[in-house]
This record gives C-alpha cells, sequence and structure tokens, in this order.
C-alpha cells in the first residue's frame, strides 16, 4: 500500500503547499507513470497535515507499507517522490534517460525559483498572510501548534527570500504576528523625559514606523512581481527548447499549481494582470484553461481521514519528538 500524506481538508489540497496541489492533480491523471501499472488501487491520499510523520518535517510524504502494514520506505518532497515512482514504472532506455535528465532539471528549476516566489506571497505579503496564509493553520492544525507553525514558517519564508530577493525587511514591530503592546517603562535608575513618555510621541512614532514598512512591502512587492515574471518568461523559453510541448511533465504541473495559488490568494489580482501583460492574454488563458482542467477531474484515487496515529495531535506530537532521542 503507498500512502500520500498531502497537506489539505475536505478531500481537497490546500493553498499553502503547491508541492501538494500539484502531487494530488498528478494522482488524478495515471498518465505521468505514478501510479502501478496505470491503476491506483493500492494507492491512497490522506490529508494528514502532520510533517512529523516526514523524516525532514516536510509534505508531500510517501509511505510505503508492506502485507504485514508496517512501514517500508519513505520519501519526502515533491521531486522526490515523483522521481522514485516514475523510476518504478518506466522502462529505461538512452533517450529516455536524457529525456528524464530534462525533465529532473526544469523540476529543480521549478522548486528552486518559483516555489519561493509562492511563499512570499503566502506568509512575507501582509494582506495575504493576515487575510488567508494565517487562518488556514486554525483549520489544519490542531491547538497549539496552529499559532506557532505558521509564525515558524514565515520566519523560514523570510530567511529563504532574503537570499533570493535581497529583501530587507525592518524590525520586528512590522509582523503581524506580534502585537505592540502599549507598555510603561519602568526603570528604578533613570527616568525618562517628558517627551519619550507623552502619548503624542508614541503614537507619532509608531504611525512612522507603519509608514516606513509600507514603503518597505510595496518595494518587496515590486521585487517579487519582477522576478516572478523573469521566472516564469525564462521557464518557457527553456521547457520547449529541450522537450516536446505536447509532452506534459510533472515539473509542467508544480509551476501551474504554483500560479494557481498565486492569481487565488487575496492580492492575487495585481498577479493576474502583470503575467496577462507581461505573457500576453492568449498564454495566460491556455494557463489558466488547463489549471480549470486539472482542478476540475474527477479523482479516481481513494482518500481517506488520519487514523489517531496519523494526526498531529498534542499527544502524537510528543510521542514523535520523544521518538528521535531513541
Amino acid at each position: 500500500m503507498r500512502t500520500f500524506h498531502l497537506w489539505g481538508s475536505n478531500g481537497e489540497p490546500n493553498f499553502i503547499s503547491p508541492e501538494s496541489v500539484a502531487l494530488y492533480w498528478i494522482l488524478k491523471d495515471p498518465k505521468f507513470g505514478i501510479t502501478y501499472d496505470g491503476t491506483l488501487a493500492s494507492d491512497e491520499i490522506v490529508f494528514s497535515n502532520n510533517t512529523d510523520l516526514s523524516p525532514d518535517n516536510h509534505l508531500p510524504l510517501l509511505i510505503i507499507t508492506n502485507e504485514d502494514n508496517e512501514e517500508s520506505i519513505k520519501v519526502s518532497g515533491f521531486d522526490n517522490i515523483i522521481r522514485y515512482c516514475q523510476r518504478l514504472n518506466t522502462p529505461t532506455d538512452n533517450s529516455n534517460n536524457n529525456n528524464q535528465l530534462y525533465e529532473n532539471s526544469l523540476l529543480e528549476y521549478v522548486i528552486q525559483d518559483l516555489n519561493p516566489l509562492t511563499m512570499y506571497q503566502l506568509y512575507l505579503n501582509s494582506g495575504n498572510y493576515v487575510g488567508f496564509t494565517r487562518k488556514q493553520f486554525s483549520q489544519l492544525l490542531y491547538f497549539p501548534m496552529w499559532y506557532n507553525v505558521p509564525i515558524n514558517y514565515r520566519t523560514n519564508v523570510r530567511k529563504q527570500c532574503d537570499t533570493n530577493l535581497n529583501l530587507e525587511y525592518s524590525l520586528i514591530e512590522d509582523d503581524p504576528d506580534f502585537d505592540t503592546l502599549e507598555k510603561d517603562s519602568e526603570d528604578s535608575g533613570t527616568q525618562a523625559t517628558d517627551l519619550t513618555q507623552s502619548k503624542t510621541f508614541k503614537l507619532k512614532a509608531k504611525s512612522l514606523l507603519k509608514n516606513k514598512n509600507e514603503l518597505h512591502e510595496m518595494k518587496h512587492n515590486l521585487q517579487y512581481l519582477n522576478k516572478m515574471t523573469d521566472v516564469i518568461k525564462e521557464w518557457f523559453t527553456v521547457r520547449y527548447e529541450t522537450l516536446p510541448q505536447d509532452h506534459e511533465i510533472a515539473a509542467d504541473i508544480l509551476l501551474l499549481a504554483n500560479i494557481y495559488i498565486q492569481i487565488n490568494l487575496p492580492q492575487g489580482n495585481k498577479v493576474l494582470e502583470t503575467l496577462q501583460k507581461e505573457l500576453g492574454d492568449e498564454k495566460m488563458n491556455i494557463i489558466t484553461n488547463r489549471i480549470e482542467e486539472l482542478n476540475s477531474k474527477n479523482a479516481t484515487v481513494q482518500t481517506r481521514q488520519p487514523v489517531f496515529k496519523e494526526q498531529g495531535n498534542i499527544l502524537m506530537s510528543i510521542y514523535h519528538k520523544g521518538s528521535n532521542y531513541i
């Protein structure tokens, strides 16, 4: 039995994971060579939202169990799952090896260059983060994990985007996860001046900080849009020089999943307008039509609810953390 653990709920993958969305779409279509002999009889999807099950705390995750229902293999990450399944189901020859190298390179390009931009939109665009992303975790995770997990993810994404986009973030006061509480300073050694103690000064300082942060975010969003259009343009240039256009590959689906998420977030209209301008209406219509086909395709793979040991509840979380030290 092969069990695919994804981010999602109510039988659908969640936007917080483009890899879960892409793998879900692929599992609905046997042509990608992921399923055994083109069938889904021995496959199942579980929207466990439980990264503790994964050796690197990352979803999606493939767990293969033997006839005794014992875990025998774990494969983590969209790219590793795709490569593992295709290696089992695809015959080996020289021409196929060359194509596989191209496919792997294209997949790596999407993961390294486009996935971080979707993470930027989810976690660092404050309108998307407050209006969508943060709320999702209260539906996907158990208390109290639903509070800390998005904060930790946001910190990690910020570091990743600092490297990829050279963003310079202001101090913690701009972070919507932290409330700036008005506290009176009680310093027994020194006494602050009337100016710094006054409410007027505090409100003015807070207003200046807010304006500064808004300017920073405008700059960051512009950098994101420029980077995103450059990545997608380069993708289409390289993609059709290496492989036939009618030969759809896993990297195509992951690219579409990223675009699908970015244009459907609360701040997605600006992304859609930018892509239409840069790529042209005809190409964007092809993209959005294909996304609609993938999204509306009937699922043939079995989906079930996670059992207790697969859930990310507090007891199992403690169990998994404890097992790491044994």
